[in-house]
């Protein structure tokens, strides 16, 4: 299940970057047809992804208590993942709701995008920032990556850019709305 795991993170790692690119390129005025499919694909793999993370940590938990050994706090980076990845579940799906275009009448109209929701996303790529940057050794390593530094670090540059291309598409979005 671990190695399930595994490649459904590495799967959504890949869509959520043609998503985010493709995303920002289109709040920026330019049109990708990538974005959805990579969108609902990245969906489907992050609800997979959770409901197989939230059976592996009732089972590392269980251990845990059978053993009596949970060591808390030398666990903290485990709780942290944890955590952030049900902290991510909120702002992901108000993207999903903010973003669904109305297409009744053959054009296409999204709703109005206010300051709350721009915060909204801001927080979402925050979020998705924080869960990746702690989950990405660990993934590394279950790839059987041994020095996982340098490629940490290249992930994280990269991460990095995609998620400020996702703020400055975001934010050029509110700007056309405010000018509105």
């Amino acid at each position: 299940m671990r190695r399930l795991n595994m490649f459904l993170a590495a799967g959504m790692l890949v869509t959520f970057v043609l998503h985010a690119v493709a995303g920002a390129l289109k709040l920026l005025g330019a049109d990708s047809g990538a974005m959805k499919a990579a969108a609902w694909t990245c969906l489907v793999l992050a609800m997979i992804h959770a409901a197989v993370s939230v059976v592996l940590t009732f089972q590392t938990v269980h251990v845990q208590r059978v053993s009596g050994a949970a060591y808390f706090k030398d666990n903290l980076i485990f709780w942290a993942r944890r955590i952030s990845g049900l902290a991510l579940i909120i702002p992901l799906v108000m993207h999903v709701l903010l973003f669904q275009a109305d297409t009744s009448g053959g054009a296409v109209r999204l709703q109005v995008f206010t300051q709350g929701r721009l915060v909204s996303q801001i927080l979402l790529v925050l979020t998705i920032a924080f869960h990746v940057l702690t989950n990405i050794e660990p993934m590394l390593i279950s790839f059987g990556i041994k020095s996982t530094k340098a490629f940490s670090h290249d992930a994280m540059f990269v991460l990095s850019v995609v998620l400020l291309l996702a703020c400055v598409g975001f934010g050029a979005y509110y700007a056309r709305w405010a000018a509105v």
